[in-house]
C-alpha cells in the first residue's frame, strides 16, 4: 500500500516531513517499510503552499491495512497545526499506482490543480482518502503517491527533540564547513561560499534541526556524521525530486503563462533596469515567427539573488540566453541562465596611427586626432569592440537564494556543460 500527506504544517511550526518520520516508526509493527520515503516538491508557484510545498509518501508492505489507515488517520490528527489558516491536511492510502496517478504527479508538478480533480481521480480510482477543511492537501499527497521520478535525488533531515521546539538551534558552524569540503560535490547547499552562510538549517520553530541534500547516500551520511549540533531526536533519508528542474517545462516566450516555469530563448532586448530595494529587470524577445515563437517577458532577479544579480547588470543588448524560472504577474523570476552568445559591445576610441600602430591624441576640439610621434592625422573616432566581462554558459543564484526543485550547476557539470559556480 502506498501512502501520501500533505498541507499538515503551517507558517508557525510543525512539518509535514516530520509527521511521515513519526508515522513510519509506528507502523513498524504492522507492516515493512519498502524502499526509501519520498519527499515530492509541487509547483513552486502554488500560492497556497506554507513553507516549501512538499509533499511525503512511502510504500508499506501490510496485512492490516484497517490499523494502517488509523493508525495514519491518528497520527495526521496529532501532528497537523488546523490553526494555520493554508493548513488543509489530506491523506491518501492507495493499493497500488496507476498511469492516472503519475499523470496527476506530473501536471502536479508543472501545472496549478484543483481540489475537485483530486477529488474526482480518488473516486473514480476507488482509493482511500481523507482531507480535512478545504482538503487541498489531497493534491499533493496524491502526487506524491503517483510520483514518477526519471531524475532524482536525496535529503537527509535531522529533527530536534520535542523540548527544544521553537528555541534557538544550537549547530556548530565550524563542522558544517567541514562537512562541506569533505562531501562536496557530491552534497550541495549546505553553506553558500560567495555569501559566507549556512543555509541548509531553517529558522523556523518547526522540528527540522537541518537537512543534508546530495547524489550519494554515503556521502550525505558522511556529512551527518561531522557536523556537531544539539541532541537529534531522529532523521530519515529520503528520496526526493528537488534539484531536478522536474517543474521547468521547454516553451515559447510569446506562450509563457502564469504560474508555471520554464525554459525559454530569447535575446536581451536592453540594459538591465535596476529598481528600489536592489532588484534587477531585464527584457527578453524573440522575434521569430511560427514554430520559433516570439514576443517579449521581463525577466528578475530579485534582492535575494545577491551576486547573481551582477550577472544581469552585465547583459547588453543582442546578448542570446536561455532562461530558466518561474512566471508570476507576467515576470519570469530567474533561477538559473545560460549564456549562449555575448554580442560584441562596440565602443568609440581615438584612432591608430597607421604607421607606428599607437593610439592618437585629441589635437584640439573639433580639430580631429594627431599622433605626435608621426604628425599623422584622423578626423574621426575609430569603432572598436571592447572585450566583456562576462563568458557564455550557465550562471545560477546562490545556494541561499536557490529553489528546491531548481537543478544546481553542481549537477549539470555531470553534463560537461560550461558552468559557472556560486562557489
Amino acid at each position: 500500500m502506498f501512502i501520501g500527506i500533505d498541507d499538515t504544517d503551517s507558517e508557525r511550526g510543525l512539518c509535514t516531513t516530520y509527521l511521515a518520520g513519526v508515522l513510519m516508526e509506528r507502523l513498524v509493527s504492522w507492516g515493512e517499510i519498502e524502499g526509501l520515503p519520498r519527499l515530492i516538491r509541487l509547483n513552486p508557484c502554488a500560492r497556497y503552499k506554507t513553507r516549501g510545498n512538499a509533499a511525503l509518501a512511502f510504500s508499506l508492505k501490510s496485512s492490516r491495512p484497517d490499523m494502517v489507515k488509523r493508525i495514519a488517520l491518528q497520527t495526521l490528527l496529532e501532528l497537523s497545526d488546523f490553526s494555520g489558516s493554508n493548513t488543509n491536511p489530506g491523506l491518501v492510502i492507495a493499493e497500488e499506482v496507476t498511469e492516472r496517478m503519475r499523470t496527476f504527479y506530473r501536471s502536479a508538478v508543472t501545472e496549478i490543480l484543483s481540489i475537485d480533480s483530486a477529488r474526482r481521480l480518488l473516486d473514480e480510482e476507488g482509493i482511500w482518502y481523507r482531507g480535512f477543511k478545504k482538503g487541498r492537501g489531497l493534491i499533493g499527497a496524491l502526487a506524491a503517491v503517483g510520483a514518477d521520478l526519471p531524475d532524482w535525488t536525496y535529503e537527509l533531515i535531522a529533527y530536534r527533540q520535542r523540548s527544544r521546539w521553537g528555541t534557538p538551534r544550537f549547530i556548530d558552524p565550524a563542522t558544517v564547513w567541514e562537512a562541506d569540503r569533505l562531501t562536496y560535490p557530491h552534497t550541495w547547499d549546505t553553506v553558500d561560499h560567495h555569501n559566507q552562510r549556512v543555509v541548509f538549517a531553517p529558522h523556523s520553530a518547526d522540528p527540522v534541526l537541518f537537512g543534508i541534500r546530495g547524489s550519494d547516500p554515503v556521502a550525505i551520511k558522511r556529512a551527518f556524521e561531522t557536523i556537531r549540533s544539539e541532541p537529534v531526536e531522529r532523521y530519515v533519508l529520503y528520496q526526493t525530486n528537488q534539484g531536478t528542474d522536474a517543474h521547468i517545462l521547454e516553451g515559447q516566450i510569446a506562450r509563457a503563462k502564469d504560474s508555471q516555469s520554464y525554459r525559454l530563448h530569447g535575446f536581451v532586448a536592453g540594459p538591465a533596469r535596476v529598481i528600489a530595494g536592489g532588484h534587477v529587470f531585464l527584457t527578453l524577445h524573440n522575434e521569430g515567427v511560427g514554430l520559433n515563437g516570439g514576443g517579449r517577458i521581463e525577466c528578475a532577479a530579485f534582492e535575494p539573488t545577491k551576486n547573481f544579480r551582477n550577472i544581469i547588470k552585465e547583459l547588453r543588448p543582442g546578448d542570446e540566453l536561455e532562461v530558466f524560472g518561474s512566471v508570476r504577474d507576467g515576470t519570469l523570476n530567474l533561477e538559473k541562465i545560460n549564456i549562449l552568445h555575448l554580442a560584441p559591445e562596440k565602443v568609440q576610441a581615438a584612432p591608430l596611427c597607421p604607421q607606428c600602430h599607437r593610439r592618437m591624441e585629441s589635437a584640439g576640439k573639433g580639430q580631429g586626432y594627431r599622433c605626435r610621434r608621426c604628425k599623422t592625422r584622423s578626423s574621426s573616432r575609430e569603432i572598436e569592440n571592447r572585450a566583456r566581462d562576462l563568458e557564455t554558459g550557465f550562471y545560477e543564484v546562490p545556494p541561499c537564494a536557490r529553489r528546491h526543485l531548481s537543478m544546481p550547476l553542481v549537477r549539470l557539470k555531470q553534463k560537461d556543460l560550461c558552468i559557472h559556480p556560486s562557489r
